[in-house]
């Protein structure tokens, strides 16, 4: 029999890429082993599919399906991508399984790996299980800056002889927000459990209609968190691509207790690293003696509070600094709460980049390209207008190029068009 999926439920919404249903639609294995269409070895209420693609893996087989996108979208508007697999009998060593997605151009056969990585910490035998692959937005914007006219998806499952299939290939969509630094607004988001938030030790977390709509915050969607034991909040992908924790002095978000009895309460704000430790360097600050103290005191149930917490960067480890997946934990047992409205507070100003005078930065847009001149070294970073943040990085004092698509942007604080 087969068993419920690894991440049960669809937690955001998405796009299909390919479910396979009408036959491989150019989906083949670029190399290390075979790819065919079949029935579903395994139908359940997880995966009811009639069709598959089975992969036969010789040597970590690298699977490519070609992605049609919806007019006027690119790849940047979506988070990453998620698959359902199952592994079929004969395969060895099914646990513990780390996974790769890259991207390949059609025409010209550019490769550019580990844009996305994910794992399985254990699995059975003929089991559908879903996973996702949050992309990695620097790799991702570099190889959008270079215009690829077509492009597959390359799965690379990491065991060298493996057979198993793979089904229900979609994108999943990108949150837009107006302000870069908005990590979570849970608003795009499907209602139920979400693969990028988990509570790691206890309890269950997932997105939820806003039950209360009233005073500061007229959401429709946030996150429910029951807690047991003092269990973090995790969510992956917090950090923004190109940067470090130590670019931001803090984060400040909506909270929301669903129930009474509770006061004078601490929490600790960090990130989980892929070994399961947790760094902690964030804390409210009491705001008599500037040292680290009680997030909050008495509340009404029912009432959205603000909350902002300070990142102390004299607690950020090498080891933490560039950790995406972050956490936060209320130390309190058995409660349940709502967050909503995640945003990150810069270190060097209250936007995302730096200002610069007109004499430090030229930013003007030449055929296909935007053109920065500087002065100094100095933090440059680029966004769509809908302020997806396309890239974000120290360059030096001088000269440079960067191809992109035709469009409008933003660098730094300047608009540019690309022709």
């Amino acid at each position: 029999m087969c068993a419920a999926c690894l991440v049960a439920g669809v937690q955001a919404q998405t796009y299909m890429i390919n479910d396979f249903e009408s036959g491989l639609n150019g989906a083949n294995a670029a190399w290390g082993g075979s790819a065919e269409w079949i029935d579903n070895p395994c139908p359940t209420s997880d995966n009811s599919s009639a069709k598959a693609l089975k992969v036969i893996s010789t040597e970590y087989a690298n699977v490519a399906i070609p992605v049609t996108l919806p007019e006027g979208k690119t790849l940047a508007d979506y988070t990453g991508v998620r698959v359902q697999f199952a592994i079929l009998e004969g395969s060895e060593n099914i646990t513990w399984v780390g996974n790769e997605l890259g991207l390949v151009d059609n025409d010209t056969q550019e490769k550019t790996f580990q844009v996305a990585q994910n794992s399985w910490g254990d699995a059975s035998y003929n089991t559908w299980m879903t996973l996702d692959f949050n992309f990695d937005e620097t790799i991702l914007s570099t190889y959008l800056a270079s215009n690829h006219a077509s492009t597959s998806l390359l799965i690379k499952v990491g065991r060298q002889e493996f057979t198993y299939a793979i089904d229900n290939v979609r994108l999943i969509e990108k949150e837009q927000v107006a302000d870069p630094n908005t990590i979570f607004t849970f608003e795009t988001m499907e209602l139920g459990a979400t693969a990028r938030c988990a509570m790691p030790w206890s309890g269950t977390c997932e997105v939820v209609e806003n039950p209360y709509t009233a005073g500061i915050n007229s959401s429709t969607k946030a996150l429910q968190v029951n807690g047991v034991e003092c269990s973090p909040v995790t969510f992956s992908e917090a950090l923004p691509a190109g940067k470090t924790w130590r670019d931001y002095s803090g984060i400040k978000f909506q909270l929301c207790f669903l129930e009474s009895g509770f006061e004078w309460g601490g929490i600790e704000l960090g990130v989980r690293t892929d070994g399961g430790s947790h760094i902690k360097f964030g804390y409210a600050v009491d705001e008599t003696t500037g040292a680290e103290g009680a997030a909050f005191g008495d509340y009404t149930p029912g009432e959205w509070l603000d909350v902002e917490l300070k990142i102390d960067d004299s607690m950020i480890t090498d080891e933490a600094e560039s950790v995406k997946t972050m956490y936060l934990r209320l130390m309190k047992n058995e409660l349940s709460y709502l967050y909503d409205n995640l945003v990150l507070i810069p270190r060097s100003s209250s936007s995302a980049v730096d200002e610069a005078t007109a004499d430090e930065m030229k930013v003007y847009a030449a055929e296909g390209h935007i053109c920065i001149d500087l002065s100094k070294d100095m933090q440059v970073s680029v966004y769509a207008l809908d302020g997806r943040q396309l890239f974000s990085r120290m360059l030096s004092s001088g000269s440079h190029r960067m191809a992109m698509p035709k469009g409008v942007y933003v660098v730094n604080h300047t608009k540019v068009v690309v022709f």
